[in-house]
């Protein structure tokens, strides 16, 4: 029999799961937990604020929210009642109550009941019986207890801290019955005692006892779930380390920024306060806005991370205890977790960027114009990609389809003719730098669109390759024989230098360091000297090459060759050593007069009189037609990659002076 007065509560501490006892929108103690369909739970009040807030601005009748943790589409269970009332009417989370009312009893201090009887009321118990239901310091174990009780379980209560809440947790009874819940309906994924499956499932096909679902599961489901999980969890702490990066980029630009505001400020000492308050507070309102942007993405990621790891501790102790109901849940939630993680990564794919903040003076001060300026302040965004190899959920591009974007009118108001573009770079920032050999311009186009600058040249520029990501290397085919380096800058175009060539300049690449440039049949590097470079033939071919494109993964560099005779190579490849062969001998791509590759080796051709454009893999064995006439496409003569978007010229009557520009989806 029990020993002392009235029996207490044996210790325990459920620390292991605590972050289940925690609010992801709070991040304190969860009250009033309402468990969402997705088995995520939250305070009754941080989710009503978090419903009127996703709701409110979206649509009057809106029917459904976001959870905030796993972003999956969540309906209200009276679709009839105000948002406001929308979190009360989801079931209280029994399971969180009974745990967070154990890790309050469990806090308080245990006593020795036997030392108590004798007076010594503060002496610490270190042993509990789960026979006596008593307390035991170590002294009474073994003088009073061991002499007694023979075959009782003698529980540790300083190392065993998990006791109580898996004798808690392990059998749950259904409230409607209060019978014990041991059958899963899989048809409708709930649990349930033998009375509830005999009235509302007996029709169902897929009825079995949690435990026999659970070995179910086991064999397979349940480590591909844990897998994917692990998988998520590495994508999520990713996308948050570079939300923290860019988060502490655009701070540095402010601050940089925010010292040339001050440095300007000494040369222009009237009406400084007026104009310093004016830049500033665009500064400071760009960076709270693009801070706010990059707050919340990193907050989406963040809540997932936190509940993706949650969930694989979750299911490791469930597992170790065997516990079915919490497996088949945590299976559902880690099921709704992953699909999140896909969805939001796919969201991210096409949007994120690497965000930077900038000022730009602006000042002239002279004589004659004494105006005064304080620049403008300019937020860059250049598009950024997660690599496929590090994104366990990325489609590789050889798998996407494309899809148009937008067709750019490229012709300017000081044109004097039609714009016939035969050389363009896709730059990272997602601006394009687009030759214009119908006017001999070059031309800079923002991430809207627009034309806003424009650089008058002397002869016709044909290919065009990046040197890094404010330069463009430019072949001039007509004219001086040369190669023009161009900066662009924010918003201009600034011709930086001319390399000076004893060869005409079609295709031109850019290789370790120094140009690789044709000149008809023939392939030379080319020094970057100026104003006059030394050249080396590396290759001659049996037909015209019109345009190269170095691939630096691999190493190879690519030709394409203006032919349509059958038998002949169409796609050429040149190793680091020179070494030439063929990836493509003419047959679905003829003339062809456009090449790029992408971050993953794969190679675009655009085929002039073919009207099409392929991708294949860097040694030709998949090809596959990516645009055809179906697709509006006529003449191509210039493409360039630029993640998974690429722009795309022509030099057809019908299209002159548009360029377009595609996505991979």
């Amino acid at each position: 029999m029990a020993e002392g007065g009235p029996q207490p509560t044996p210790p325990d501490n459920p620390s292991g799961n605590s972050h289940l006892l925690d609010c992801p929108i709070c991040l304190e103690q969860l009250r009033q937990p309402k468990c969402l369909p997705c088995h995520h739970s939250l305070c009754q009040e941080c989710l009503t604020s978090y419903i009127i807030s996703e709701v409110s601005g979206t649509s009057d009748t809106a029917v459904s929210f976001t959870c905030p943790v796993c972003r999956k589409l969540t309906h209200p269970l009276n679709k009839s009642e105000d948002m406001e009332n929308w979190a009360k009417h989801f079931p209280t989370d029994i399971a969180v109550i009974e745990m967070i009312e154990l890790k309050n009893r469990s806090s308080e201090p245990h006593y020795c009941m036997p030392c108590q009887r004798k007076g010594n009321m503060m002496t610490s118990a270190k042993f509990w019986c789960k026979t006596t239901q008593s307390l035991f310091c170590e002294s009474c174990k073994v003088d009073f207890h061991d002499m007694i009780h023979i075959n009782c379980d003698v529980v540790d209560i300083t190392e065993t801290k998990s006791f109580l809440l898996s004798q808690s947790t392990s059998d749950k009874i259904c409230n409607k019955h209060k019978e014990k819940m041991d059958y899963y309906c899989e048809d409708h994924k709930s649990i349930g005692c033998c009375k509830c499956i005999t009235v509302g499932h007996r029709k169902c096909d897929a009825v079995a006892t949690t435990e026999e679902y659970c070995e179910k599961l086991t064999s397979g489901h349940w480590l591909e779930m844990r897998k994917s999980l692990q998988k998520g969890e590495k994508e999520m702490e990713s996308l948050v380390k570079d939300f923290h990066i860019q988060l502490q980029t655009i701070a540095d630009g402010k601050d940089t920024a925010m010292k040339n505001i001050d440095n300007l400020q000494e040369q222009i000492i009237n009406r400084i306060e007026e104009m310093k308050k004016e830049i500033t507070d665009d500064l400071i309102a760009k960076y709270i806005e693009e801070r706010e942007k990059l707050k919340v993405s990193s907050q989406k990621c963040e809540r997932l991370k936190v509940a993706i790891q949650n969930t694989l501790e979750s299911s490791t102790t469930a597992q170790q205890r065997n516990d079915h109901m919490d497996m088949i849940l945590l299976y559902q939630r880690g099921q709704a977790e992953v699909e999140s993680c896909r969805d939001l990564l796919r969201e991210v794919q096409t949007s994120l960027s690497s965000i930077s903040i900038e000022h730009e003076a602006d000042l002239h001060m002279t004589s004659q114009s004494p105006a005064l300026s304080f620049g403008k302040i300019i937020v860059r965004k250049q598009l950024q990609h997660i690599p496929a190899d590090t994104n366990a959920f990325a489609k590789p591009l050889s798998e996407r389809d494309v899809k148009e974007l937008k067709k750019i009118y490229i012709k300017c108001p000081s044109d004097e003719y039609d714009c016939s573009s035969r050389g363009v770079v896709y730059l990272p920032d997602g601006r394009i730098v687009v030759g214009d050999d119908g006017n001999n311009k070059i031309k800079l186009i923002d991430t809207e669109g627009n034309v806003v600058d424009e650089l008058k040249v002397n002869g016709s520029p044909y290919d065009m390759c990046m040197v890094d990501n404010t330069t463009v290397a430019v072949a001039m085919y007509s004219g001086p024989r040369r190669i023009c380096l161009v900066t662009v800058a924010p918003s201009k175009l600034i011709l930086a230098s001319e390399i000076n060539i004893d060869i005409e300049c079609y295709g031109i690449a850019y290789r370790n360091g120094e140009f690789v440039v044709s000149s008809g049949r023939n392939v030379f590097t080319v020094t970057k000297d100026s104003p006059r470079a030394m050249t080396r033939q590396i290759h001659e071919s049996s037909s015209t090459v019109y345009a190269l494109s170095y691939d630096l993964n691999h190493g190879k560099l690519f030709t394409a060759h203006y032919t349509n005779r059958t038998g002949r190579v169409v796609v050429g490849r040149l190793s680091s050593d020179n070494t030439y062969s063929s990836a493509l001998k003419v047959g679905v791509v003829k003339y062809a007069d456009g090449v790029d590759v992408d971050r993953e080796g794969n190679v675009y051709v655009c085929g002039h009189s073919s009207n099409n454009v392929i991708q294949m893999s860097g040694d030709g064995t998949n090809v596959r037609e990516l645009l055809t006439t179906k697709d509006g496409i006529a003449c191509p003569e210039a493409i360039s990659v630029c993640g998974d978007k690429l722009v795309l010229t022509n030099v057809s009557s019908t299209k002159y002076n548009y360029i377009t520009v595609y996505q991979l989806v």
